[in-house]
């Protein structure tokens, strides 16, 4: 193997920290486009930095907070808009069934307010009436007898 064919360590190395540095750009954009996340992040690097470990460390630590925070911060916006989605859904699956309940039940209570047939107003139908009423008390002897009359002679 010749020297050319081994790695540069210094070009790795290069390599490695712009890819990290690119991640942070867009991570820093997705922060702040989330708006209260960029301030979380902050208060959780300002308590990573007062931690007892090596620079390093603390920033790797960072880094992966600030992605943490992302990740949470959309995810709960897609599930609000989910929220949101689905209870315009359901607000229009209750217009719906409201709708339809309607609908049925005017279809239903409908032919229960026609009227009923008329009575038969037949002599025989005239003289059981004024008998019941004459049974149940509302009409005396006399009243009973010149009603059936009536209703025989046909007035």
């Amino acid at each position: 193997m010749s020297h050319d064919d081994v790695p540069d360590d210094s070009t790795e190395l290069q390599a490695t920290e712009q890819q990290a540095t690119e991640r942070q750009a867009t991570i820093d954009e997705r922060l702040r486009r989330l708006g209260m996340a960029k301030d979380l992040q902050r208060a959780m690097a300002a308590g990573i930095g007062k931690l007892p470990v090596s620079e390093t460390t603390k920033s790797s630590l960072t880094s992966k907070s600030a992605t943490a925070v992302v990740v949470v911060g959309e995810t709960s916006v897609a599930l609000a808009k989910g929220a949101v989605e689905a209870g315009k859904g359901a607000v229009t699956a209750a217009k719906d069934g409201t709708d339809a309940f309607q609908r049925t039940r005017q279809q239903h209570v409908a032919p229960s307010y026609a009227s009923p047939e008329p009575p038969v107003d037949d002599v025989t139908t005239r003289l059981e009436r004024l008998s019941t009423l004459h049974r149940e008390g509302h009409l005396d002897d006399v009243e009973y007898a010149e009603a059936k009359a009536r209703v025989i002679a046909g007035d």
